[in-house]
């Protein structure tokens, strides 16, 4: 799923959630079973070979595919993948397969893939794209587990998929390791709250909490965050400034994600809305560069490392 398209998902609260969690899980099966199933079980039977050129149809996919070593050969929007992702870097050898919605079926036939993944929210290109090549779609907002764990778990789904299961223990072993460490030092630290955002427009953002890929790490390591509000099936809820101004408190650090529209922050340097609230006024705002906020492990990885940055620079 590609941010672009989320801009049409950007109500606030849980009732956009219901209204389209029908829609979302016609391709979410359990976990396990969509990645481990027809493709695995078929290519078995036939001895065909593991599959090797992959195609994918979202960035959190093709983030763990280059972090286990076996980049895509073909990925959506390629052009903005520094955009909206930047870290891991995105091989030159990647193919733009069009936008997610838009998909370019001549590039993606022309990549001979073995492999496309995709997730529920792009399954309706289903039907076409499985004439090129075997599909298995990757639940990852399937309203049935949250990001984090279920990254774990695709992850490790991924490496028997792809005769990679040496390869997919290491790099969780090295997640898991780098969690271990952030939690101990953030236990002997006194970081205050966070409250984490993603500009819209200069009214609008998205404030990220329960539900969130942001959310489950900071569980895991023991930051808080200072939104305690409804969340959408995405784990955020768009709000505008006059809400986060009258619910915002003392002692909470602001963060930013970029990326930032060039008018966006000339604007905010006029709002009163914006100069009203208690963080830019302590100067307890900060503007980090861009997390996959729907992503897996890279980018659960990316997010940490950027938020202890921070932290300790300020606050250690």
């Amino acid at each position: 799923m590609l941010p672009d398209h989320q801009m049409l998902f950007a109500e606030s609260g849980t009732k956009s959630h219901l209204s389209r969690r029908g829609f979302l899980g016609l391709g979410a099966m359990g976990v396990t079973a969509s990645l481990l199933s027809s493709f695995t079980t078929a290519h078995a039977e036939k001895g065909e070979k593991t599959p090797r050129r992959i195609v994918c149809l979202d960035y959190g996919s093709a983030t763990t595919l280059i972090e286990l070593g076996l980049p895509p050969v073909g990925v959506i929007a390629a052009q903005r993948w520094n955009y909206w992702v930047r870290e891991p870097k995105l091989p030159n050898s990647v193919a733009d397969i069009g936008q997610d919605l838009v998909i370019n079926l001549e590039a993606v036939s022309r990549l001979k893939p073995d492999l496309i993944l995709m997730t529920p929210y792009t399954t309706s290109h289903q039907p076409v794209l499985e004439k090129i090549a075997p599909i298995e779609v990757i639940p990852l907002f399937d309203g049935q587990s949250q990001p984090l764990p279920a990254s774990r778990e695709i992850t490790k789904n991924l490496g028997v998929l792809l005769g990679m299961e040496t390869e997919a223990e290491n790099y969780l072993k090295s997640f898991e390791t780098k969690l271990v460490a952030a939690r101990d030092l953030i236990a002997k630290r006194n970081y205050p709250s966070l409250t984490l955002l993603n500009f819209m427009d200069a009214r609008h953002a998205r404030v990220y909490g329960a539900n969130s890929l942001y959310q489950n790490v900071m569980d895991e390591v023991g930051l808080i965050n200072a939104w305690r509000g409804e969340t959408n099936y995405w784990g955020f809820q768009t709000v505008g400034l006059e809400r986060l101004a009258s619910e915002a408190t003392e002692n909470t650090e602001l963060v930013v994600f970029e990326p930032l529209m060039d008018d966006i922050k000339p604007t905010l340097e006029r709002s009163p809305l914006w100069k009203y609230l208690p963080s830019v006024q302590n100067d307890r705002f900060v503007m980090l560069p861009p997390v996959m906020m729907f992503g897996m492990l890279p980018s659960a990885e990316r997010f940490l490392s950027l938020i202890l940055s921070h932290l300790e620079s300020h606050y250690s």
